[in-house]
């Protein structure tokens, strides 16, 4: 398996749209665990082959394919055992999409130019070109279901204090559930155990933070690890990079 750190990626942000993020990740073999995010995503396999599971569903995806991850999806894309894929990761703070795979070399050459303008730091067309994008897939608005009241319940409650969150024993007292039965709710609900949804929710707020600069160490604690190997280990489980990888992430201006 490919080691994290001698793994060949990059994080591009223009500094001119925020929330826009261009992950490109080269023969790489890491896989990570299922998680979900707030951003739209828009995934383009360039080498190998990778498979991807969202929201149950299973796909198989070529060099050549896109897939569209809606915003708070529970997914993972990782490689096939013992092969290594090339891939870009586009996210967008839109906030309406369908999930679904894209097989079409326009699309495609269309997604590679938006990859060629945030990399060359060409930020003045980004914002028309992914707005052709985005037409071109035609992604009907979808709204997340609605959450059962014990499930966002427990949500919020992991939420409001990523540091020291209640734990599920006290949790379950506090709604008179059993505490086998709050997880399975929780599963239905959103795809993901408590406990998965933790640790993904911490690894955004630390993206989040490490995006603003704050120092690696701080931003450890401030999203609720115990310790730096802790954060290290859980946030490359997550994301397949490490958190220093993640904060030189390259901010671009626009070059024209």
């Amino acid at each position: 398996m490919s080691i994290t750190r001698d793994i060949e990626q990059s994080f591009c942000r223009p500094e001119t749209l925020p929330g826009v993020e261009l992950r490109s990740t080269w023969r790489s073999q890491q896989a990570y665990k299922r998680h979900r995010h707030a951003e739209l995503s828009i995934g383009a396999i360039v080498e190998g082959q990778t498979r991807c599971i969202c929201n149950e569903r299973e796909y198989l995806l070529m060099p050549g394919d896109m897939i569209v991850i809606p915003p708070l999806t529970p997914h993972s894309c990782n490689p096939l055992p013992g092969q290594s894929r090339s891939y870009h990761m586009l996210y967008l703070p839109q906030t309406t999409s369908a999930q679904q795979v894209i097989r079409n070399p326009r699309l495609f050459q269309q997604y590679l130019h938006i990859v060629s303008l945030i990399e060359s730091g060409q930020t003045g067309p980004l914002p028309a070109a992914i707005a052709r994008l985005l037409t071109a897939l035609t992604c009907p608005s979808q709204h997340p279901a609605q959450l059962r009241p014990t499930s966002q319940q427990l949500q919020d409650a992991l939420l409001s204090n990523l540091q020291q969150p209640p734990t599920l024993d006290e949790l379950a007292h506090v709604l008179s559930l059993r505490k086998e039965t709050l997880i399975r709710t929780f599963k239905q609900d959103t795809g993901l155990t408590p406990g998965c949804f933790l640790n993904s929710a911490r690894v955004e707020f630390a993206k989040s933070r490490l995006r603003a600069g704050d120092n690696l160490a701080d931003v450890g604690y401030q999203s609720g690890f115990a310790d730096q190997s802790h954060f290290h280990r859980t946030f490359v489980s997550y994301t397949a990079a490490t958190p220093r990888q993640y904060a030189i992430g390259r901010s671009i201006s626009d070059n024209k």
